[in-house]
C-alpha cells in the first residue's frame, strides 16, 4: 500500500471535494505537464488519421496510430508474460506516473499510449490474474462514479496487453460508436431474452457484425446475475481461465448498461498473413465498440467493410439462445 501512495496525486482541496470528473481533469493538467512521455504520446495523438466505413446505420472509425503498435503487436505468451515486467504494478510505474484511488481497491491513471483524448487505465492495487469473475458490480459502480465515460474491459485473450494484472480502461462517452448505436438502433434489430420481468432488460443486437448482448436496468445486481447466467453458459476457455469476451459499461440517467461481445479467437487471420495479406488488426473492446485501430498506414489506407467483417466472423462468437435459462 505505501508504494501505492507514492503514485497517488495530492489534490487541491476544492477539487478533493468535487466530483470524479473534476479530479480527472485536475490528474491529466498534472500528467501532461509533468509527465514527459504521456505529454508528447497525447501532443502525437493529436495528428493522429481517421476515417469513417459506414455500414449502414452502423458505422466504424479507423484511426491511425503507429504508437498503438506496443499494444496490437503485444507478444502475450505466457513465456513472455512471465518473464516482463508488469507495467501496472506500482513497484514498476515511472516515477512521474500518478493517480487517483478509486472505490479503494483500484489506481485510476492515464494511459500513455492514447487511443481517445481522455484514456484511462484503472488497476487493481495487487498483481492477480485478468479475470472478471465478482467484478461486474466494480465496473458498473465505476460507470456511476465516472457518467462522463465508457468503462471497458479486455479479457485475457481478448486484448489485455497486461493479462497478469487485472485492470479496467475507461474512455469518453460517446467517442466509440457503439455508445450511441445501441440507443438508436431500431427496435426490430433487437432479439429480446428476458423483458420488464425481474427489472432487467437483456437482447441481442442483430445484423451488428459482431455478437454484442445487451443488459440494462436501473439496478445493479439484476446485470450481475444475468451476466453470471451469461458466463455459465458461455465456452470456458482454459488458458483464459474464463469465456473469452470484451465488456463495455456506462451509467446514462439512472440506467446501467452492459454490452457483452462474447469471442471465440484472440485474433483473425489476417493478423498471421504474410505480405500482402497481412492486417495487423488485434480486435479488443474499441474495435468491437467501432474504433479500429491500425498502426501501420498501409492497414489504416485499404481497410474495406469486406475486411471487417471476415475479422468479426473470425473472432466473434455466435451464441444459441435456444435452451438457455436466464
Amino acid at each position: 500500500m505505501e508504494r501505492i501512495i507514492e503514485h497517488v496525486l495530492t489534490l487541491p482541496e476544492e477539487i478533493s471535494t468535487g466530483s470524479f470528473e473534476g479530479k480527472i481533469a485536475f490528474m491529466y493538467s498534472e500528467q501532461l505537464t509533468n509527465w514527459d512521455m504521456a505529454r508528447n504520446h497525447y501532443r502525437h495523438f493529436e495528428s493522429v488519421e481517421r476515417r469513417v466505413i459506414s455500414a449502414g446505420d452502423f458505422s466504424f472509425i479507423v484511426q491511425h496510430n503507429p504508437a498503438r503498435a506496443r499494444s496490437t503487436c503485444a507478444d502475450l505468451s505466457a513465456k513472455t508474460i512471465e518473464t516482463r515486467k508488469c507495467f501496472l504494478c506500482s513497484h514498476h510505474l515511472p516515477q512521474a506516473q500518478n493517480g487517483l484511488i478509486i472505490k479503494d481497491k483500484y489506481l485510476l491513471l492515464v494511459n500513455p499510449f492514447p487511443i481517445f483524448d481522455r484514456h484511462i487505465t484503472i488497476s487493481d492495487f495487487n498483481h492477480c490474474p485478468q479475470r472478471i469473475d465478482g467484478r461486474i458490480i466494480d465496473m458498473l459502480e465505476m460507470a456511476a462514479l465516472l457518467p462522463q465515460f465508457t468503462v471497458f474491459y479486455n479479457g485475457p485473450l481478448c486484448g489485455a496487453s497486461a493479462p497478469d494484472h487485472f485492470h479496467f480502461q475507461a474512455a469518453q462517452k460517446g467517442i466509440m460508436p457503439v455508445d450511441s448505436e445501441v440507443s438508436r438502433i431500431d427496435s426490430s434489430r433487437k432479439r429480446i431474452f428476458v423483458g420488464e420481468k425481474s427489472d432487467v432488460q437483456v437482447y441481442e443486437l442483430i445484423d451488428y457484425l459482431r455478437t454484442a448482448i445487451v443488459m440494462e436496468s436501473q439496478w445493479k445486481e439484476p446485470i450481475d446475475y444475468c451476466f453470471a447466467r451469461l458466463m455459465e453458459n458461455l465456452p470456458q476457455n482454459a488458458e483464459a481461465g474464463e469465456p473469452l469476451m470484451n465488456l463495455i459499461a456506462s451509467y446514462t440517467d439512472g440506467v446501467y448498461r452492459l454490452i457483452v461481445f462474447p469471442r471465440k479467437a484472440q485474433r483473425p487471420s489476417c493478423y498471421y498473413a504474410v505480405g500482402d495479406e497481412r492486417i495487423i488488426v488485434s480486435p479488443a473492446s474499441v474495435e468491437l465498440g467501432g474504433i479500429i485501430v491500425t498502426p501501420r498506414e498501409e492497414d489504416f489506407q485499404r481497410l474495406t467493410l469486406d475486411d471487417l467483417k471476415k475479422i468479426f466472423d473470425e473472432v466473434s462468437l455466435k451464441v444459441s439462445f435456444k435452451n438457455f435459462v436466464w
